[in-house]
């Protein structure tokens, strides 16, 4: 399985196992672990990255001259709610 911004960890010297979605635009770097213990399977876990993965390319084709402002609508599971409406501590 390979799929474009993302990539398949599995170390063993640590315990983290999963997917990690990487997305760089105009010097603004995503970065999202998926955890398969968290999703329940590598299945899982790899069907989660797609999904944001393709939400935040919506996103980006929506207002691709902010990409930090579509980064942070995604930072932390808050993709939903517009950046101006979170409080000022989550928009540091």
């Amino acid at each position: 399985m390979t799929q474009r911004n993302i990539t398949r960890y599995t170390y063993e010297t640590t315990s983290f196992q999963g997917w990690r979605l990487s997305i760089c635009r105009k010097w603004n770097q995503f970065t999202k672990y998926f955890s398969d213990r968290q999703y329940g399977s590598e299945e899982a876990a790899f069907k989660a990255a797609i999904e944001m993965r393709d939400r935040i390319f919506d996103a980006l084709r929506q207002t691709p001259d902010d990409p930090r402002a579509v980064f942070e609508r995604f930072k932390n599971g808050v993709e939903d709610i517009p950046a101006e409406t979170l409080p000022a501590a989550a928009n540091n």
